[in-house]
């Protein structure tokens, strides 16, 4: 984006952030086309890609009060866009995971038995190493990975919470490696 562009969606974000609802036509000229190259890469091709560019679109003009004019949009802009995309990533790996039950029932055949044993030990030690965990983090963590229905939706106090908890994870993981 050439930094005339720039200029000139940092004013009608800053328009917009004051309330101006004349200014929503030019931040959207100014970050579709920006938008949708950005997501493509992020997420390559695909439904996701145009779903991710319109959730960003929403949630900056949702936020748009928050914005702080001392900045630049895009950066801005660009960020929302990222978590946007990790997003959409994670609910297609969810989705996966989900629709691949049947084949985790039976061994996959392009594992050799190495890999099977080592896989197995791995998911044993992760489930030990969860069973640590007071019972209130296991619950944060099911919720904060599993439950789609907080995605975009979490509260400040339930990320900390999850934070809390993978740090916790994280530590006792790191224990079980110690000699």
């Amino acid at each position: 984006m050439p930094p005339r562009e720039r200029s000139q969606l940092d004013l009608d974000m800053a328009r917009l952030a004051d309330g101006d609802r004349g200014a929503f036509s030019g931040v959207f000229r100014a970050l579709w086309p920006v938008l949708v190259p950005f997501c493509q890469r992020a997420l390559g091709s695909g439904a996701d890609v145009d779903d991710a560019a319109q959730l960003t679109l929403e949630k900056i003009f949702e936020r748009a009060s928050d914005y702080d004019s001392s900045r630049p949009a895009l950066p801005w802009a660009l960020t929302i866009a990222t978590w946007e995309c990790a997003t959409l990533r994670r609910k297609r790996q969810r989705s996966r995971i989900q629709g691949s039950a049947e084949v985790e029932a039976a061994p996959s055949q392009a594992q050799s038995p190495e890999d099977q044993t080592l896989t197995k030990e791995l998911e044993a030690a992760l489930r030990a190493t969860m069973d640590e965990l007071p019972p209130a983090d296991r619950e944060t963590l099911d919720a904060a990975f599993f439950d789609e229905t907080l995605q975009g939706a979490a509260s400040p106090a339930f990320r900390k919470r999850k934070e809390r908890a993978v740090s916790r994870l994280r530590n006792l993981w790191r224990k079980l490696r110690e000699p």
